[in-house]
């Protein structure tokens, strides 16, 4: 290296560290370690995004056709709730027409104060006091 100029010698020796570091094995293996990870970051993401978008294009495809997913749990609900109330009667400790009856009058009462507090809501006394 004495025969060269001074810029020859940068030159020459920065293709030398060059040369080390490309042949390097723990350098290599660095940088394919951050790769992969790299890239199974990405997959990941591409995935999320992927599966959030086809869910969404499928929820669309099923609004399009009329296709409604609460139905079938609000059905089974109400089937729920029907069995439950069937049982209910069958299985009581008291007589059929007993039970029939003390439904009846739950109701019967249910629905008058029902009417009476509409009748309230639609004709408030004029005093505000209401009717005192």
């Amino acid at each position: 290296m004495r025969g060269m100029n001074r810029q020859t010698q940068k030159w020459a020796r920065f293709a030398l560290k060059c040369g080390l570091l490309l042949t390097d094995a723990k350098l290599w293996e660095s940088i394919g370690s951050q790769l992969r990870d790299r890239v199974d970051d990405v997959g990941d993401e591409v995935r999320r995004r992927y599966d959030d978008t086809a869910g969404r294009l499928h929820r669309a495809n099923d609004a399009l056709h009329g296709r409604n997913h609460w139905a079938t749990p609000a059905a089974s609900f109400m089937g729920g709730i029907g069995l439950g109330v069937g049982l209910g009667l069958l299985l009581a400790p008291a007589s059929g027409e007993e039970t029939r009856s003390a439904l009846r009058n739950k109701v019967v009462d249910l629905k008058n104060r029902v009417e009476t507090s509409g009748y309230r809501t639609m004709h408030p006394s004029s005093t505000g006091t209401g009717g005192d």
